[in-house]
C-alpha cells in the first residue's frame, strides 16, 4: 500500500504488512512507526522499533490510523 499525505513534514509514506496484524509505516529515509490491527480498531504506534513504540492514537480504518501516525 502506498499513501500520499498532504503534509509539509512528510509528502509520501509506504505502508507494508509485516505480520497478519501489523503494518510498518515508513518514508524513504526511516520508519515512522506501526499500525496494529486489534479486532475492529487500528492502533497507531510511533517509533522505529515495534516493541518500544508508543501509542499515539486509534482509528476504525487503516488510512486514518496512518494519518494519525504521520501527524504525531
Amino acid at each position: 500500500m502506498h499513501v500520499t499525505i498532504g503534509s509539509a513534514r512528510v509528502a509520501e509514506v509506504d505502508v507494508e504488512r509485516v505480520l497478519d496484524d501489523i503494518h510498518r509505516v515508513r518514508t524513504d529515509e526511516h520508519v515512522l512507526g506501526y499500525v496494529m490491527e486489534t479486532g475492529m480498531v487500528f492502533v497507531s504506534l510511533r517509533g522505529a522499533v515495534f516493541n518500544t513504540s508508543v501509542e499515539v492514537g486509534q482509528s476504525r480504518d487503516l488510512d486514518t490510523a496512518v494519518r494519525i501516525l504521520v501527524d504525531a
